[in-house]
């Protein structure tokens, strides 16, 4: 597909403590062999740093400030930015990014009109894989692929997941799976919405020639881990049907146990138990949530879990006995695949 000159594409990045990072992430934007429409800058921060210091940057015209006064979050001020965006397509970048000049013209040719989702591959400052096509487990347990790797090159490709760090969203399609989800606040965000986007008919592609380097660290503190886990059961129990989630039951007990000794060994515990308590407090949240996911499903469970991993395979939960119970994890996964087609679901 050549790339096409009306296409219009609003970039969108979420900034928070750290306006100069910010700035960098803007002027690669700027600087696309075809450049977004507007860039629009979500100011998260209580004190509006990012917005103080834009006054002495002279940005470009088509950079405009979203500032709401409070921090709503990666997802809230995401959204917040796309109501305001004119925009066919969304970009949403990193603040700690920067695009490589042919990184959005790569994206929208790697395209065609069933895709809702394209996602870049995202390098680390030496070069080697950051994320890209991210893997995720059915129990939803997700992780950067060929992490530490080198560059990937190739054709785009159909895939379950992308990194959010570098992902573009047709706004039709951001639209109809209900945009990001705001209860999750930050962190996988980018599984739930690729997750949601295929729910409602839209294909996901992976564009390893589009690239984006990323100041990328894991260990940001216990607290992530609250995060993640929290985010993965509520997006786990908002995206499957009723019978996926009861032919998984097993499996997700399961799960939760080898977290569980994950968080031991890690000292992470307290964060587990509060993630836990969190997703049990948040229950009505989740139903309304899940009432609304489930509305607008186009697709079977079926047909999602055939780009899901049946095994886990990261450095973040490896153990011994994550590798002997992962050829039992694949084979659950098919035995649930089997079902799904039985029944039609």
């Amino acid at each position: 597909m050549t790339y096409d000159l009306t296409t219009t594409v609003s970039a969108i990045i979420v900034s928070f403590s750290d306006p100069q990072a910010t700035r960098g992430a803007v002027e690669s934007l700027l600087a696309q062999s075809h450049p977004p429409i507007e860039i629009l800058v979500a100011d998260n921060h209580p004190d509006a740093r990012t917005a103080n210091a834009m006054s002495a940057w002279r940005p470009d015209a088509r950079v405009r400030l979203v500032h709401s006064g409070e921090n709503l979050g990666y997802t809230g001020a995401c959204n917040a930015a796309a109501a305001q965006a004119r925009g066919e397509w969304l970009f949403f970048l990193n603040p700690d990014a920067r695009a490589d000049p042919a990184c959005l013209a790569t994206l929208a040719n790697a395209v065609d009109s069933r895709c809702g989702v394209a996602g870049a591959q995202v390098l680390l400052p030496d070069s080697r894989t950051n994320a890209g096509d991210n893997p995720v487990h059915i129990t939803g347990i997700a992780w950067s692929g060929r992490f530490g790797e080198a560059r990937e090159y190739g054709l785009s490709r159909e895939v379950g997941s992308v990194s959010g760090a570098a992902l573009l969203a047709r706004a039709q399609a951001f639209g109809e799976a209900g945009g990001m989800c705001e209860r999750l606040f930050m962190y996988e965000d980018d599984v739930d919405l690729c997750w949601r986007v295929r729910l409602t008919g839209w294909t996901v592609r992976f564009c390893p020639d589009a690239v984006v380097w990323h100041e990328y660290e894991f260990d940001k503190g216990t607290m992530k881990w609250f995060w993640l886990e929290r985010n993965r059961l509520w997006t786990v129990f908002s995206n499957y049907s009723v019978l996926t989630l009861a032919l998984l039951a097993p499996l997700l007990l399961g799960t939760e146990l080898m977290v569980a000794a994950q968080a031991i060994r890690g000292g992470w515990t307290h964060r587990l138990l509060r993630a836990w308590g969190s997703v049990m407090l948040g229950l009505p949240d989740l139903i309304r949530w899940r009432r609304r996911v489930q509305r607008a499903r186009r697709v079977g469970d079926r047909e999602i879990m055939e780009r899901m991993s049946g095994r886990v395979q990261t450095s973040l939960l490896e153990s011994p006995l994550t590798l002997r119970v992962n050829p039992l994890l694949a084979a659950y996964r098919r035995i649930v695949l089997a079902v799904l087609g039985v029944v039609g679901a």
